[in-house]
């Protein structure tokens, strides 16, 4: 293809300064993309102009500000580099990162010094919760830092506060990348308990953060945390930038070399990028390598999470004095019409613009897409939010005619159509507003799905189970305090009873029931008496007798209650939450549709919850009182829906704060409850408490972190609410704030002024807006994609009702105490492949191979965070012979050949536009490019068992991974290995894998199916697959979910 036709075809249907902006010659190039500028597109061309330019694929780096952007990122890129590819060749990504810097750095810190972080995880925030949750007394020492931030004031702070202000501080210091923790110099320990918690008490933190008992006291207990992860083997998200950022400052050379590989690097919403964030990007491209930022200083919203506009407000004035850089503005807006532009163009004459950035007016982008009637962008006024909320409902009902098939009109690059429910959201501004929204659409019979609130915690069967959880950890009542996110206040505003655990599961269940969930007549009773049951077997550690749990009679719940060891040395949350939901009776909500469907989502959403409380480790009695706790606490401030979109009807409302739905557009969009104190929020000028006095405050001020008296921040969220909207936009209120309506004596227009003033309707009568809606045939988006793994797909495979509750609904398997020995596993073998010939000539020496072996799982490649003692030791031995065995069987193989372990791929089935990702366990260099794909299953049965293959699944599985090689790995493959480890028969060892034209084809096939499938949302079937287990009836039998589901096999299974 000639350069004129590589430029022809990625410069095709540009407009303004978009094929300027592909094109640039500039090494470092800041696009300021307006609301509506089409930056992924142009983003996504350049990405290719480069690899046009002969810029290997593998020297890119795409960082975007969450994943569901990358997985947009990655197929726009797939369809421009098909677009310069000749015919026949592979469209891929090749090793091209495209995703989240956090991503990034924990990858990058496993390639850097994989000997110390390859065998650590990411610990989400809920799990880190329940970690400060559970080591809060002794381990962190944080009652001294509760003590420190209380004087004067009538009330010491409660735990809650204490570890929210205390997670807070933490997670600065990592923004701010001036974390710096000196460990202990003897050896980490292995073993759970005592050890590591004396190890990490003689942790100190280096950084001055003052001299005051607040932050002193902080700082013993955030160098404990810091050390504490690392005992444990974990990085949350700050940490693992903040160390990626350490590793290449303290490791020049690192940093060299991988500037030689990573040569052009592009970042997406660069106005919230936070300062470590900005160094990492300065380290990478360094005074060579290309930059392309991008980002809207307008839509600036995430300074409470870190997020600094001055980053790129800086960038842009270096730029600006750069022989070799450039700053160009994408002004046209191709979302909106032209009253809408004129609106949002008004409004943001209204914020203040940082230094070296300007703020032009967007112009209209999209000539077809133009105003149909002035009432279609309106403001009004409500005496009630209830009043709002009803004309909200009312007035979709307007817009979206089920009845008839059709919906207001609007125009799209493929004609013109009729609204669905779909092309519309409800925007507030923060998630506790929701509930009065969501339950009136629900009234009106229409259908919404919610993002980022209401949380979970505000739904009445979530309350119910919370009920019992709380009694099972032994709560007289909940905590939380008067926020109005607290348990508490959910309780009240969800229930109106008291927040004690037995009136609370009194009250959600007479809720349920009016709203017509199936609930047995006793139910409020067994559970009762289940949660009660559950306390007393955990807190004396002893059995109890069969008369004390007569109302008990889920058979796995009694045999945990009567038998099992004693005394208790550790629980598994899940598994009494699976038996919590059991009693309760939950497989009779298993329906397709309605309101039960959507009682499963929230109890599946909260099976994820406690899986995060169990994640950081071994749970003991003593722990679990703690750890339910955790999981209250945080859970109602922060557990929020996901948006769930194979639950969901494709076609329903989106009822979503505006921080949720930046980045996205709506045919239709309501800016609800602009009142006052809520919409600007009476706290966003409020300077947080900090921990911190004397010369950090320099370099972390708080004034800089909240808003600024003009409420600029708060004037960008609006901006961003406003040009969301494509065609019909709506704001209002029931107690108006001066961002809806201009004050007496204010030079500063309220947004129903603006509307007026531009054309639109505002303070009208309600039966005036909207007025002239023509309707036409609704058609739902044709967005089809989908982003998956084999590791998910085969749980279809084996069950599609396992898929849909595990997968769609959220539903977690309970955790066992082998949990992470065939990780272990797989770490020793990678050890093992990188260094192939160092293994091989030790093969014939038993004892040289089990003292290498031992010194490898004494440096942590085989932890174990859910097992100690006696258990761990056995597997450890285990792991050791299994292995020694290994080497000792393939010691030729070593001897002679190179490996590539754990190659991460992705692959997409182009037919169902489906994406597959996974991992080859090692890709043996036979004569390269020909080469053999090898799959080590670990060999421990207990360990296994959920995750064990048939014969025809691992082929199955081996034959995606040679379809990866050949398409993205630029490999022949064309031959597979199921080694199983620790078989000692010579016949067993090996399952060897076609990997030829038609086996790909057939996997291929299969693969698209599955995808098909799972779009058409084939649910309601299963199991497909015999037991594992010769003692099984069924493979129900074996079922992680069996006691929550409502398919006829597993009641049959129950019996």
């Amino acid at each position: 293809m000639s350069p004129d036709d590589v430029r022809a075809r990625l410069l095709s249907g540009l407009q303004g300064q978009q094929p300027t902006a592909v094109s640039s010659a500039a090494r470092r190039l800041l696009l300021i993309a307006g609301a509506g500028s089409g930056k992924t597109e142009v983003m996504a061309r350049r990405v290719a102009w480069w690899l046009a330019d002969g810029v290997p694929k593998d020297s890119i780096v795409a960082f975007t500000f969450t994943e569901k952007a990358a997985e947009e990122m990655k197929f726009r890129i797939r369809r421009y580099i098909e677009a310069i590819t000749p015919e026949g060749d592979d469209a891929t990504l090749g090793g091209m990162y495209v995703g989240t810097i956090h991503s990034y750095c924990f990858k990058l810190l496993k390639e850097l010094n994989p000997s110390e972080y390859h065998n650590y995880d990411i610990i989400d925030e809920i799990a880190r919760y329940a970690l400060v949750q559970r080591r809060f007394h002794n381990l962190l020492g944080l009652p001294a830092f509760q003590t420190a931030i209380s004087p004067g004031r009538q009330y010491r702070a409660s735990q809650t506060e204490t570890t929210d202000r205390f997670l807070y501080a933490y997670d600065l210091l990592n923004e701010y990348n001036v974390l710096r923790v000196e460990l202990p110099e003897r050896p980490r320990p292995t073993e759970l308990g005592a050890p590591e918690a004396d190890w990490c008490r003689e942790a100190r933190l280096l950084v001055n953060v003052g001299t005051s008992d607040a932050a002193q006291t902080f700082a013993r207990s955030a160098a404990r945390l810091y050390a504490y992860l690392r005992c444990r083997r974990f990085l949350d998200f700050s940490t693992s930038q903040s160390e990626a950022v350490r590793l290449l400052t303290d490791e020049p050379h690192a940093a060299e070399l991988l500037r030689q590989r990573v040569t052009h690097v592009v970042v997406d919403e660069f106005q919230d990028v936070n300062p470590v964030q900005d160094i990492l990007v300065r380290l990478l491209v360094g005074d060579a390598g290309h930059l392309t930022a991008v980002g809207d200083h307008r839509q600036a919203i995430f300074g409470w999470r870190g997020g600094r506009v001055e980053i790129m407000a800086a960038l842009a004035g270096e730029l600006r004095d750069d022989h070799d850089g450039d700053v160009l503005e994408l002004t046209h807006n191709f979302r909106s019409t032209p009253r809408l532009i004129a609106v949002s163009n008004n409004w943001n004459r209204t914020i203040g613009v940082p230094p070296n950035l300007t703020s032009p007016d967007m112009r209209h982008g999209r000539v077809a897409r133009t105003d149909y009637d002035p009432s279609h962008v309106a403001a009004l006024s409500f005496p009630s939010r209830a009043d709002e909320a009803n004309w909200i409902a009312r007035t979709i009902q307007q817009l979206v005619v089920p009845t008839t098939g059709e919906g207001a009109r609007h125009d799209t690059r493929e004609g013109d159509r009729g609204l669905t429910y779909s092309d519309i959201a409800v925007l507030i501004r923060t998630s506790t507003d929701a509930r009065t929204y969501m339950m009136t659409l629900r009234a009106h019979g229409i259908p919404a799905v919610v993002r980022a609130g209401p949380d979970l915690f505000s739904q009445p069967e979530v309350l119910l189970v919370a009920g019992v959880l709380g009694l099972s950890a032994g709560m007289d009542r909940f905590l939380g305090g008067r926020d109005a996110r607290s348990l508490p206040s959910r309780i009240n505003a969800t229930l109106g009873c008291a927040a004690e655990p037995i009136p609370v599961i009194e009250t959600a269940a007479a809720h349920l029931r009016a709203e017509g969930i199936s609930l047995a007549a006793d139910v409020e009773a067994r559970l009762v008496a289940a949660g009660q049951a559950i306390h007393q077997r955990i807190s004396t550690q002893r059995r109890l007798a069969a008369r004390d749990i007569d109302g008990v009679r889920t058979p796995h719940l009694r045999e945990f209650l009567l038998r099992g060891p004693q005394p208790l040395r550790r629980v598994f949350p899940q598994s009494i939450f699976h038996d919590i939901l059991a009693e309760l009776g939950v497989a009779e909500w298993d329906e397709e549709g309605g309101r039960s469907a959507l009682a499963m989502f929230h109890i599946g959403q909260l099976s994820s919850l406690v899986t995060g409380i169990e994640t950081p480790g071994w749970t003991s009695a003593g722990d679990y009182p703690y750890q339910v706790q955790g999981l209250l606490l945080w859970g109602t401030k922060n557990a929020r829906e996901e948006a769930a979109p194979l639950l969901v009807t494709p076609d329903a409302v989106q009822v979503t704060t505006i921080h949720s739905a930046k980045g996205l557009e709506y045919g239709c969009v309501f800016v609800a409850d602009v009142c006052s104190s809520r919409f600007p929020s009476s706290r966003a000028t409020r300077r947080p408490d900090v921990p911190f006095d004397g010369s950090i405050l320099r370099r972390i001020d708080p004034a800089q972190i909240a808003d600024n008296p003009m409420r600029d921040g708060e004037r960008r969220l609006m901006y961003v609410a406003l040009t969301r909207a494509e065609r019909y936009l709506f704001v209002s209120s029931s107690k108006p704030s001066e961002y809806f309506a201009t004050r007496p004596r204010s030079s500063i227009p309220g947004v129903a002024n603006i509307i007026q003033s531009e054309g639109g309707v505002a303070f009208a009568a309600l039966a005036d807006v909207p007025a002239n809606i023509d309707t036409l045939p609704s058609e739902v988006s044709r967005e089809n994609r989908l982003v998956t793994s084999f590791s998910d797909m085969r749980y279809f495979l084996e069950c599609p009702h396992d898929f849909y509750l595990r997968k769609v609904l959220g539903f977690t398997p309970t955790i066992n105490q082998a949990f992470g020995y065939g990780r272990g596993i797989h770490n020793l073998l990678r050890e093992i492949h990188s260094d192939p010939q160092s293994w091989a000539a030790i093969a014939g020496d038993r004892e040289a191979l089990a003292v290498r072996i031992q010194a490898l799982i004494e440096r942590g490649l085989f932890y174990l965070r859910h097992t100690t003692g006696a258990p761990a030791e056995n597997m450890k031995r285990q792991a050791g012979e299994i292995i020694a065995d290994y080497v000792e069987t393939y010691a030729e193989e070593l001897a002679r050949l190179q490996f590539e372990p754990e190659r991460d791929f992705e692959t997409l089935i182009e037919e169902e536009q489906v994406l597959v990702s996974g991992a080859i366990d090692v890709v043996r260099l036979d004569d390269p490019p020909r080469v053999t794909i090898i799959d080590f299953k670990s060999g421990d049965p207990e360990s296994d068992e959920r995750m064990s293959l048939d014969e025809e699944e691992m082929a199955l599985q081996v034959t995606m991974y040679g379809l990866a090689a050949r398409h993205e790995l630029e490999y022949e493959a064309d031959r597979g290995l199921v080694r199983y480890m620790g078989e000692t028969e010579d016949g067993r060892r090996e399952l060897e894998v076609d990997l030829d034209h038609q086996s790909l084809a057939e996997a291929r096939e299969t693969i698209a199916e599955t995808a098909r499938n799972i779009r058409r949302r084939d649910f309601r079937a299963g199991p497909l697959r015999a037991p594992r287990k010769a003692t099984s009836r069924t493979r129900c039998d074996e079922c992680d979910f069996l006691g929550v589901c409502g398919m006829q096999a597993a009641y049959a299974a129950r019996g």
